[in-house]
């Protein structure tokens, strides 16, 4: 009883001499000498955090064991750096070497190591430790009346709660913290609650709340390089977020350059993870490059956040380029490291054992205490129920490790079976879509015919009224001729049917040719090549079209088309009538009168066919979006959004070229790139 009353009173006695210098100092002690040198290097360590770290364990080596208030300083500030630099087991061990020294002489200085321990354990996604930690600095914090520190653990934990998807609980974590604050008015406080802010809103959804908040954080006298550098790349992904991906490409390489000169692996692969979905967005080829970069970082520093993120997104390239196989393993990454930072079933149940190895080693600690009091006679009862104890506890912490292995397992079989549907879905889906390109092949030759039809029947009926009239002339004539024929009616039946002739010969061409037409864009598809003239394909399926582009008032101009080919002519054909026929369905749905121009440049690698029209244009952001599947503005009136799909799969695959939607003021271009062997060997 006399060992536990000394400890007691050390104890309390070390807390009043802390709170006897808090004091001092807030009511105008002047600062100690070391203060400004101390600022400086902290400064440092915001952009070069090793070479800080360097200058530290210069100055702690020359430091006294006694000289408790600076060493503390370094010791928290290097482990931060430590952190920074993703070296967690460093920072870790000399936190928890602090933390055993300090203990027993001033464990009101202790606070602050809890909180970036909490912080550590909490990027490793270890989230049971985490909010074991924090909740012990928060509660020590409390106790001791540090306010700093009653703020700083606000913010770890509400961004444990924004690690975890717990959003709704760090929102009024971070609105206590910024109001305790501004009672305090600690200058880099404010600045990290206003990034954790646009952080939150972010990750909530709510993109357009966290814009302005990163806004004003560029112009914030309080926003030093390093703070203005995470307010830069939390800006690119909001406009990310948004769509807005050319707004925030220059926000991203800015944030990349800073925190490669900053030597920080976790938000250098955040930031080539941001790179790529720009570019994957754009359909750039850097995508690849920006991902692989963020893979390399992310195994490195076992980064569970980034490779989640990283494996969804090269699984989402890996099947745009036809690596069916690839992608779902990259998506079965995905889950086991998504599952491994987000897996909350697994969390609950590690804090609640240890909840229940905190209360058993409580209940320890009051028997121990009670053993002291009690007399001899009762220490061999009292071994045995500690015994008993020990016992109940070791096959509690068995059970609950059977029921997480349990867990684990049926989450495992879960994922095998998710994984399985995908791959069942994913396969009905290309089947579904072969099946809509099937439909609108049909649905185009069925444009023809009927254009074929309309076209057929303005010469046939002048044909069958030509006839009508020829025969009545001729009745007319022979009734005469029983009567008495005169010169003038001989040279009047004469004159008579020599037009009707004329006129009859005129569209029996006209239909003989529109048949001709016809039949040579009804040829069937073959491996073998043959020699056409491309300007004279689109003239016969213009007129086949005329009909259309007549109703619409729509001009067609491809004089600039005088090409031989030597190719299969069916893909250039299906080609250009699901071209046309997309621009009068869409580039004029309800306008009358335009223009459509198509022309073809030969350049010393590869052919360009260019495509442009007046019509209503694209406003659906980025216009390569329209080679997407079953995207369309027109579903309302039936449309499947598989036209320019088709057009994209003929020019990428069937003619191994490339096409890309240009961006124009008015109406909507394109350009198809084609390989130069496609020209007849006499144009080579």
């Amino acid at each position: 009883m006399y060992n536990g009353s000394v400890f007691f009173y050390r104890q309390s006695l070390m807390v009043f001499i802390y709170i006897l210098s808090c004091l001092a100092f807030t009511l105008g002690a002047e600062p100690p000498a070391w203060q400004a040198k101390l600022e400086q290097l902290q400064a440092q360590s915001k952009s070069e955090p090793r070479e800080a770290n360097k200058l530290i364990d210069q100055w702690l080596s020359e430091l006294s064991p006694i000289e408790l208030d600076l060493r503390e300083q370094l010791i928290n500030t290097k482990a931060y750096n430590l952190i920074i630099l993703s070296e967690h087991s460093s920072a870790e061990q000399m936190l928890q070497a602090w933390r055993d020294e300090m203990q027993a002489v001033a464990p009101a200085r202790t606070t602050r190591s809890l909180e970036l321990s909490g912080y550590i354990a909490m990027r490793r996604g270890d989230h049971a430790k985490a909010s074991k930690m924090l909740k012990q600095a928060l509660q020590q914090a409390t106790d001791l009346n540090q306010p700093e520190r009653q703020i700083t653990t606000r913010i770890y934990t509400a961004m444990q709660a924004m690690y975890t998807g717990q959003y709704e609980t760090a929102l009024p974590l971070l609105l206590k913290a910024r109001e305790l604050n501004e009672k305090q008015q600690f200058a880099y406080l404010h600045v990290n609650i206003t990034n954790n802010l646009g952080t939150l809103y972010l990750d909530m959804g709510r993109p357009a709340d966290a814009l302005p908040i990163l806004q004003a954080a560029l112009t914030d006298p309080a926003f030093q390089n390093a703070d203005v550098l995470y307010a830069r790349m939390m800006l690119a992904r909001c406009y990310v977020a948004m769509q807005q991906y050319a707004q925030a490409l220059p926000y991203a390489l800015d944030a990349l350059a800073g925190y490669q000169q900053r030597d920080d692996p976790y938000y250098l692969s955040a930031m080539y993870l941001t790179l790529a979905q720009i570019a994957f967005q754009q359909q750039q080829p850097a995508a690849e490059q920006y991902l692989d970069n963020a893979l390399k970082l992310a195994n490195k520093h076992h980064l569970n956040q980034q490779l989640s993120d990283g494996y969804l997104l090269q699984s989402q390239l890996q099947q745009q380029n036809g690596q069916t196989a690839a992608a779902l393993a990259s998506l079965q990454q995905h889950l086991t490291y998504y599952k491994a930072y987000h897996n909350e079933a697994a969390q609950d149940q590690a804090l609640a054992l240890r909840a229940q190895i905190d209360s058993l080693q409580h209940e320890q600690d009051l028997s121990d205490l009670r053993q002291k009091v009690e007399v001899n006679a009762l220490k061999s009862a009292h071994q045995t129920k500690v015994s008993w104890t020990i016992g109940i506890a070791t096959s509690t912490v068995i059970l609950l490790l059977l029921a997480l292995t349990r867990l684990q397992q049926r989450k495992r079989a879960q994922a095998e079976l998710l994984s399985a549907r995908l791959a069942s879905s994913y396969q009905q889906l290309q089947q579904t879509q072969q099946e809509l390109v099937t439909s609108e092949k049909m649905a185009a030759i069925a444009g023809m015919v009927a254009g074929l039809a309309h076209e057929l029947n303005t010469p046939l009926g002048i044909l069958t009224t030509a006839v009508s009239l020829a025969q009545e002339k001729t009745d007319e004539f022979q009734a005469k001729l029983q009567q008495g024929l005169t010169r003038q009616d001989l040279q009047q039946y004469l004159t008579t049917t020599a037009e009707v002739t004329k006129l009859a010969a005129g569209n029996i061409e006209r239909c003989a040719a529109l048949v001709q037409n016809f039949k040579q864009l009804a040829v069937r598809h073959s491996d073998e090549l043959s020699r056409f003239n491309l300007q004279q394909l689109i003239g016969d399926i213009s007129m086949l079209l005329q009909s259309k582009f007549e109703e619409q008032q729509v001009n067609l101009n491809y004089q600039q088309t005088d090409l031989v080919l030597y190719a299969d002519v069916q893909h250039f054909q299906l080609l250009l009538i699901e071209l046309l026929n997309n621009a009068l369905s869409h580039a004029f749905p309800d306008q009358i009168g335009g223009h459509i121009e198509l022309s073809c440049s030969r350049f010393a690698d590869h052919l360009l066919l260019h495509y442009q029209d007046d019509g209503a244009g694209f406003t659906h952001g980025s216009p390569d979006k329209v080679f997407e599947p079953f995207f369309t503005t027109s579903r309302n009136s039936g449309h499947t959004g598989l036209g320019l799909n088709l057009v994209y799969n003929l020019v990428t695959v069937a003619l191994q070229g490339e096409i890309k939607a240009l961006p124009v003021s008015k109406g909507f271009a394109l350009n198809i790139r084609l390989p130069l062997r496609w020209l007849a060997p006499a144009e080579q």
